[in-house]
């Protein structure tokens, strides 16, 4: 996943834009950037967390450069979470997460996730889940 993914994505339970994005995981990676019309996103710079603002300089050539490995996204509006494993973002309705997994997640990274996400975070939290 890349910063700019934020700029289309919304929220698969109450269709909220934009998500806010925590990473956990990240790698530079060498990609040659000349040539790419900035502001690179359209609406949203998910790098800079803004609206995209005309005549404002953004410094997309960064962040094309970094691929996000692990993350998690999460809507503000209802409180779901949706997480990024291996640079691939699982955007799946409630009905079709694995809950368990969702808690291994949450789990295994809980040090580099918001409290909030951790106590509140649909479609489970480690305050829900059974000990």
């Amino acid at each position: 996943m890349r910063y700019w993914g934020l700029d289309v994505l919304k929220c698969v339970h109450c269709k909220s834009f934009p998500l806010e994005i925590y990473v956990i995981e990240y790698e530079r990676q060498d990609i040659d950037t000349s040539g790419i019309e900035k502001p690179f996103c359209k609406v949203y710079c998910g790098y800079l967390r803004e609206s995209i603002q005309q005549d404002k300089e953004y410094p997309c050539g960064e962040c094309i450069k970094i691929g996000i490995k692990t993350a998690i996204l999460y809507c503000q509006s209802c409180k779901h979470w949706y997480p990024v494993k291996n640079g691939i973002v699982i955007m799946l309705t409630d009905n079709k997460r694995k809950l368990e997994r969702d808690l291994e997640f949450l789990r295994t990274y809980k040090e580099k996730i918001p409290e909030n996400i951790l106590r509140e975070g649909k479609p489970v939290n480690l305050e829900s889940a059974p000990h």
